[in-house]
């Protein structure tokens, strides 16, 4: 009983861990940046880089677009791009980030 109570609670500590770190995380758009490139496993570029607000490519995407530079962009999944610039979706009080796949 005591085993099934202390296992509990570790889970219950980690959920609310979990969802401090993406409120904290999602509150400015510079900081969702940070998230994306941290969720998708580029915790030391997440730490290094310094994300800025792209007004050109803004007003094209008809959306707030962020982008990080040259020497921190990663390779998408696929291995078909570099990841460089960030979609931001506002969704209530939290921004969420995207990455946008460069144009041909």
């Amino acid at each position: 009983m005591k085993a099934k109570r202390t296992i509990t609670r570790a889970l219950l500590i980690i959920i609310v861990g979990a969802a401090v770190l993406v409120i904290i995380g999602a509150g400015s758009p510079k900081n969702a940046v940070r998230t994306e490139l941290f969720l998708s496993g580029h915790a030391t570029l997440a730490f290094k880089c310094h994300p800025e607000k792209d007004t050109e490519l803004s007003q094209t995407q008809h959306a707030p677009v962020w982008s990080i530079e040259r020497k921190y962009s990663y390779l998408d999944s696929s291995g078909s791009y570099y990841e460089q610039e960030f979609k931001i979706h506002h969704f209530l009080f939290l921004n969420f980030a995207t990455s946008i796949p460069p144009s041909a």
